[in-house]
């Protein structure tokens, strides 16, 4: 029952996001800015803490946002206050948030994860996605999708996790510790580190101060606790600005140790 009840939740914020789509944006890429303009909601630029908060009050809405995040950031952020702007359960009059385009902890707030299915559907829907999208998840394949939606390359890839037909597994590392990791909904697999092996491709590129993409067959240990014998494909990609590193590791059934 609570699984149905969430699954008819999720259904319905995707229709809101869609409803708000066709009639305000309906080209590919959904201008978050002209949403707002019709909308009569203001954005402000501003150096907050948070990465933004949606403000309502005297019949006037405002969007503010961290000044600092980068352009395709800034339209992600504005489209999840607009889906606490729009879902009609989330009534109160402010909202503050640290948008999280990766959405992998567990006891992140539900209108949160609420309002990122709302964003990933408004700027990147469903039935359209998968028209582009071959179901497996690689560096080039998620990078044409974000060209083609306008879109971080974060943002395109957790629509990849969300859509995929083969179960693949994503790690985001900073200064060589895990930052975290998200994955297909029946990745077999668990993650036993909290830095980055020595041996792994990853580790490699953080020494390169260019961007960089990586691919290496390599023995399944380096990530998991459970790949027994079996080598995994890690494709990393390096993005020095923010000495950040991606790896993106797909895996098959065969001769999988299952937790």
């Amino acid at each position: 029952m609570q699984f149905e009840r969430r699954e008819m939740f999720m259904n319905k914020i995707q229709a809101l996001a869609n409803e708000m789509k066709q009639f305000f944006s309906p080209q590919t890429v959904t201008n978050v800015y002209s949403i707002c303009k019709q909308l009569e909601i203001e954005i402000v630029e501003a150096p907050i803490q948070a990465d933004a908060y949606l403000e309502c009050e005297n019949g006037n809405s405002y969007i503010v946002l961290k000044e600092s995040l980068n352009s395709n950031r800034k339209k992600f952020t504005i489209a999840h206050e607009l889906g606490h702007f729009y879902i009609p359960w989330h009534s109160e009059l402010m909202f503050g948030c640290d948008i999280k385009e990766m959405d992998f902890k567990n006891d992140y707030a539900p209108r949160e994860k609420e309002a990122n299915l709302f964003a990933a559907e408004l700027l990147m829907p469903m039935k359209e996605f998968k028209n582009h999208f071959s179901g497996k998840i690689c560096y080039t394949t998620v990078s044409e999708l974000a060209n083609i939606f306008d879109v971080s390359f974060q943002a395109a890839l957790n629509r990849c996790i969300d859509l995929a037909f083969e179960d693949c597994m994503v790690v985001c590392s900073i200064d060589r510790r895990i930052k975290w990791f998200n994955a297909t909904e029946d990745f077999p697999l668990l993650v036993n580190r909290k830095t980055v092996s020595e041996l792994s491709g990853a580790d490699e590129l953080f020494d390169m101060q260019i961007f960089q993409v990586k691919t290496i067959e390599e023995p399944g240990y380096i990530w998991f606790c459970n790949a027994d014998e079996r080598d995994v494909v890690e494709e990393s990609i390096a993005f020095p600005n923010y000495n950040e590193v991606i790896s993106i590791i797909p895996v098959s059934y065969t001769h999988l140790t299952l937790p």
